[in-house]
């Protein structure tokens, strides 16, 4: 009889379930949770936690690490190599900067030697005193997994790391839920977006990586040729009011529409004409992967792990970060030219299919974990 692998996921935190590693991470637990024995460990409780442990599909546990400095640190790090000592794990695979440093370590002084550490960023995180340590923690790393090749590269110069022991495994989306997604007229009327206007949309919180200036300012570009163009800004952050205050000043307020976050963003993508993704450092967009799940044709900066998924004029455009006007030239040839679009987007729709479905992804991080541990 074969014997079950049993995983230990160990992340900083889950605020909720709409964050891109989160989202990510709940996906392979959900998809894997049939095939592996699955742990997950958390540094810090959140509300969504307390609220929706039921959806997680494995046991799970909170040990409270905040920083390195606190006595308490200490007990907590013991406490998490004795629970690995007694799970005895076969892989333990961990999320963001403090569980990739602490968990790794923990992992190597419970006797684990099969471990994984993910990068899924490009490079939000790094400063000197986590880039020293994440090095003394690599040392003990089966593999680095990124999720684009941009933030392979970043993570091979910034931490030194030997490209054989980096991999790529793309985010997965679950494509089945974009085949049939009909134009929700009834949300634009709920908005009070003119019904004959254009939709532009961009889904990202507002922080500073994400750039949501240059949004606007191709906004403004766009109102001064075409008047028929609404925009439609998804997402929350600390950076609302400022983008809402730059919105005015500006002088387009009145074509602009703040929904907040939205836990079902279908109703939102059934209504853009074009989405729009002006990230700096982001590692694969989430947000960019369901544009061309859905067949919305974007245009996205050259930042990040973009690249991975758009190539300019094949399957959507690529403007240089915060170029602005040429983010509005390119939203208005979008807007314009529908053979066009038909051509990006069944171009996008395929390239989804076949490299970035939840089935591909489930499928490689499968593979590696029987590999580590010597089961293929």
């Amino acid at each position: 009889m074969v014997r079950t692998l049993k995983i230990a996921y160990i992340i900083d935190m889950m605020y909720d379930d709409l964050a891109g590693t989160e989202n990510q991470l709940l996906k392979m637990i959900n998809g894997l949770s049939g095939r592996f024995q699955i742990q997950l460990i958390y540094f810090k409780d959140s509300d969504w936690l307390k609220k929706n442990t039921a959806r997680l599909n494995c046991d799970s546990h909170v040990i409270a690490i905040h920083k390195f400095y606190k006595p308490s640190t200490f007990h907590s790090l013991v406490h998490l190599i004795r629970f690995l000592r007694n799970y005895r794990p076969d892989v333990v695979h961990t999320f963001f900067p403090l569980a990739n440093i602490l968990g790794i370590l923990a992992a190597r002084l419970a006797g684990i030697k099969n471990t994984i550490s993910s990068r899924r960023d490009y490079g939000e995180w790094i400063n000197g005193r986590y880039l020293l340590a994440t090095g003394v923690a690599n040392k003990f790393v089966k593999k680095i997994v990124a999720n684009s090749s941009q933030v392979k590269e970043l993570t091979k110069i910034k931490e030194m790391a030997c490209d054989e022991k980096v991999m790529v495994i793309f985010n997965g989306i679950d494509t089945s839920v974009f085949k049939k997604v009909e134009r929700d007229h009834g949300l634009k009327k709920k908005l009070e977006i003119p019904e004959e206007d254009k939709v532009v949309g961009i889904i990202a919180n507002f922080r500073p990586m994400k750039h949501h200036y240059a949004f606007l300012k191709a906004a403004q570009e766009i109102l001064k040729v075409r008047t028929d163009v609404s925009f439609v800004l998804i997402g929350g952050g600390e950076l609302l009011q400022e983008v809402t205050a730059f919105a005015k000043s500006l002088n387009i307020g009145h074509k602009l529409y703040f929904t907040g976050p939205q836990r079902d963003v279908l109703p939102y993508l059934s209504i853009m004409d074009v989405g729009v993704n002006c990230s700096e450092r982001e590692g694969l967009s989430n947000a960019v992967m369901e544009y061309m799940a859905v067949g919305v044709p974007c245009v996205v900066s050259d930042a990040g792990g973009n690249p991975d998924l758009i190539t300019h004029d094949k399957n959507g455009y690529v403007f240089k970060l915060d170029d602005y006007k040429t983010l509005a030239d390119l939203t208005l040839r979008l807007l314009e030219d529908e053979p066009c679009r038909q051509r990006l987007t069944k171009n996008a729709r395929e390239k989804i299919e076949k490299e970035m479905s939840i089935e591909a992804m489930l499928s490689q991080y499968e593979g590696l974990y029987r590999s580590l541990a010597g089961m293929n």
